[in-house]
């Protein structure tokens, strides 16, 4: 397929030009100022503005008319400096963690009911572990980061979450029902961190400890993964880095109080 001349959508294309208007020293305009610019109908400007209103992308300015950009760009600005924050503030931690244990680290970030992958160092030892691959989706019930972000969502959050939810059967060890999944949620949330035990895939082991920001809110998680044996034998001194880990970097983004787990 050649991409060179993709096809473009004509509406969105405006609305895009539209928001291109707006600059430092264009930071209002007026529905006539904006279709001269663009030398488009106004009626046509103005359905578009009122589209972009509706998901406050663009607000009129009730004292004089004039439209400016919204507050939803800074919420999707701060969603995209927040990973590349966490990128380059954890990205040594995950080196330390893959070079003291032999095992593939990982930042997870949760958006839109799914977590991504932002950054990950590979161990030589999990060629084998089709969980740690780049581009495979983790489902949120059985992967050790995805318990960790739904043990830390609010009730409502949760039940939205899970009205709909398919669990999925991978082995014999995954989590099958909503009861399971709360009583494993609850021990998340008492033990401060997840555990994904064989849930995925057999023979694989994944530890994942939360990561704050300055509001106490979980954006992210710091995990470990490789085969049961290696895991096991060294869980013990593993949660203490990955814990220590997660402290520091959640300290970097403005968290303040101290992580602990019940080991």
């Amino acid at each position: 397929m050649n991409n060179k001349n993709p096809r473009m959508i004509q509406s969105v294309q405006r609305a895009l030009d539209i928001i291109n208007c707006f600059d430092s020293l264009h930071t209002q305009l007026t529905l006539t100022e904006i279709s001269e610019k663009l030398q488009l109908n106004i009626s046509t400007v103005h359905g578009l503005i009122n589209t972009m209103s509706a998901y406050s992308y663009i607000v009129k300015n009730p004292n004089n008319g004039k439209y400016r950009l919204g507050l939803e760009f800074i919420l999707k600005a701060n969603l995209v400096t927040q990973s590349l924050d966490l990128k380059e503030i954890g990205h040594n931690y995950l080196k330390k963690l893959t070079t003291t244990y032999s095992e593939t680290s990982h930042l997870y970030v949760y958006q839109q009911e799914q977590i991504f992958c932002v950054d990950k160092v590979e161990s030589p030892n999990n060629y084998f572990i089709i969980s740690s691959r780049a581009g495979s989706k983790l489902p949120m019930h059985a992967s050790a980061s995805g318990k960790v972000f739904l043990a830390h969502m609010s009730t409502s959050e949760l039940d939205y979450f899970l009205q709909d939810y398919s669990f999925q059967a991978l082995t014999s060890r995954t989590i099958t029902s909503i009861e399971e999944l709360m009583t494993h949620l609850q021990h998340i949330a008492r033990i401060g961190y997840g555990i994904e035990d064989e849930e995925i895939e057999e023979n694989a082991y994944s530890l994942a400890a939360p990561i704050k920001d300055a509001h106490g809110k979980v954006v992210a998680t710091i995990s470990l993964i490789g085969s049961l044996n290696r895991m096991k034998e060294k869980e013990a001194y593993i949660l203490e880095d990955l814990i220590e880990a997660a402290y520091e970097i959640s300290s970097q983004l403005g968290y303040k109080q101290k992580q602990t787990s019940a080991l």
